[in-house]
């Protein structure tokens, strides 16, 4: 790998560190324009293979799932076919059960929904980190291959496919089953001739979209389809590509959901410093203007396109949403925020610890995992080229655009003396600790390509 090169030259080899920078400078260009080309190329044979002919019925839907993420699917899952019902289409939902991940109670559980076809798929072990993984319809893995196919317009099923990947050495972590979904299951059914739906939404386990105005709490807009509203944006605007929510994170507290044991969002609680500050400026201001993967309603071939290439050059990737949010930016894919749409996100509470980092608290280690993403993207393409859509430096803005962030943080909190005085108190705790995760991630950045790349959640 190119950066490995860059490690190994000692300062007396480089003429300059003007001409190093230069240098450096130079092949992270290069890198991001292969990757830009490669994107582009898949686009155009998706876009050539279905004759720029896609499904308008029916709405397709992707999940990776693991550890913990049978405590979402339960209400997560029928409340996304039911926004896409309301719609008039249908959906289909493909759940990625990674690295022999098992929840067979939400299986029995979305077997009782109605109108609902239940498809289960299995991969053969994966054959590098990566490759995609061929798909079977059977756990022995024999015969063809399976491959989605078209199906009736006036056909009255959702349809759910559960792929069961293999534990295998190479399958541990998100983007390996996205890569076997993308890479193996829809472009490959592409290639056989399945015409895929117009529109793709991309969620995670935890994912609900949600209406936050300034007028109205979230829980007052619990029953808005803001699903339709994102679909409706895209359907006005042929122009655009991508429309994604605005990422909110939210603390989570046990429940029930018939008889079994979930976990369902307390908007009462207090989100952590850090969370909260993303919570006020994402999608808002420059270097906050990511695509959370979490609330990402695309065209299917821009999406399909980005996550096919990211998996199969970046094994190791952990903010795959960051990443497709960098390389559709430098594409020239249209894509847009939409601002009073939220989609949530599970964080930590304030006060819960974990025993398995250095970092004791859960909420900073939440971050420091996405710092470490973040940075091994800084690395591979270049702050300069990255910084529109994610910069972990000083958020100049907050001096620079002062007015609209005050406004925008007035309009998270009801404004008192003791607000203020916690809302100051949390913005420095959240600037003197994002400094600390900052230096530690620089040391530490995910390797996102080669033998030694890891993607674990």
């Amino acid at each position: 790998m190119f950066l490995d090169t860059f490690r190994k030259i000692s300062v007396r080899q480089i003429p300059s560190l003007k001409n190093k920078s230069i240098s450096l400078k130079s092949t992270q260009d290069s890198v991001l324009n292969s990757d830009i080309k490669a994107v582009k190329n898949c686009r155009e044979w998706i876009i050539s293979k279905t004759k720029n002919t896609f499904d308008n019925t029916r709405i397709l839907g992707v999940v990776a799932a693991a550890n913990k993420a049978d405590s979402f699917l339960p209400y997560t899952i029928p409340k996304i076919i039911q926004q896409i019902a309301d719609m008039g289409m249908k959906a289909d939902i493909i759940i990625g059960l990674n690295h022999g991940f098992e929840c067979p109670k939400v299986i029995e559980y979305l077997n009782l929904l109605p109108n609902v076809q239940i498809t289960h798929l299995y991969t053969e072990p994966k054959p590098e980190n990566n490759i995609s993984a061929k798909i079977f319809d059977n756990v022995k893995c024999i015969g063809e291959p399976y491959f989605l196919d078209n199906i009736s317009p006036e056909s009255s099923q959702h349809r759910i496919f559960i792929i069961h990947q293999k534990v295998s050495l190479h399958s541990s972590g998100k983007i390996r089953v996205l890569g076997d979904i993308y890479g193996s299951l829809l472009l490959k059914s592409i290639e056989k001739g399945w015409t895929p739906p117009e529109f793709i939404v991309t969620f995670d386990a935890e994912t609900q979209f949600l209406l936050e105005t300034k007028s109205q709490a979230i829980e007052s807009n619990l029953d808005t389809n803001s699903l339709m509203l994102i679909v409706n944006e895209l359907k006005k605007s042929p122009q655009i590509d991508i429309v994604s929510t605005r990422n909110k994170f939210v603390v989570y507290q046990k429940s029930t959901l018939d008889n079994m044991e979930i976990l369902s969002p307390d908007y009462s609680q207090e989100v952590p410093p850090i969370q909260f500050f993303l919570n006020v400026v994402h999608g808002r201001f420059s270097g906050y203007k990511w695509n959370p993967g979490g609330g990402i309603v695309a065209r299917t071939d821009a999406i399909i396109s980005l996550l096919v290439i990211i998996s199969e050059r970046y094994p190791g990737i952990r903010v795959e949403d960051v990443h497709l949010s960098i390389l559709a930016h430098h594409a020239g894919f249209s894509s847009d925020i939409l601002l009073k749409v939220i989609s949530i996100n599970r964080c930590p509470k304030i006060g819960e610890m974990t025993t398995n980092s250095s970092l004791k608290s859960a909420w900073m280690e939440q971050i420091y995992r996405w710092n470490s993403g973040c940075k091994g993207l800084e690395l591979c393409y270049g702050k300069h080229n990255i910084s529109p859509i994610v910069d972990d430096g000083f958020p100049w803005f907050t001096i620079t655009k002062s007015l609209d962030f005050l406004r925008v943080l007035i309009g998270h909190r009801k404004i008192n003396l003791s607000t203020i005085i916690k809302n100051v108190n949390f913005l420095a705790i959240a600037l003197i600790t994002s400094r600390q995760i900052r230096r530690k991630s620089s040391h530490n950045p995910d390797i996102l390509q080669g033998p030694t790349a890891k993607a674990f959640w």
